[in-house]
């Protein structure tokens, strides 16, 4: 196991850790792209995928065991929010 740095820190459980993302794709809404049926496309959501670390760096795969959809959710809107602090 290799020693990471996390992009920002976070909980899981109650249980502090770091949290490395290793892909992010903001979502796009729906688009018009012309006046007939079906001239349009379709929106997508966000895309968010990352890696839980213990306080030492250190991949924690035995915390991403807790992670609920909740939790999920939370993450992918600490780190919108934290990209949005640097727009």
């Amino acid at each position: 196991m290799k020693k990471q740095r996390a992009d920002f820190a976070s909980q899981v459980a109650g249980i502090p850790c770091g949290v490395r993302v290793t892909w992010y794709s903001e979502g796009v809404p729906m688009r018009i792209t012309g006046t007939g049926f079906g001239d349009a496309d379709p929106p997508e959501p966000a895309e968010f995928d990352f890696d839980l670390l213990d306080r030492n760096g250190y991949p924690a795969t035995w915390l991403a065991e807790k992670l609920s959809d909740q939790d999920v959710e939370r993450l992918q809107q600490e780190y919108e929010d934290l990209l949005n602090e640097f727009r």
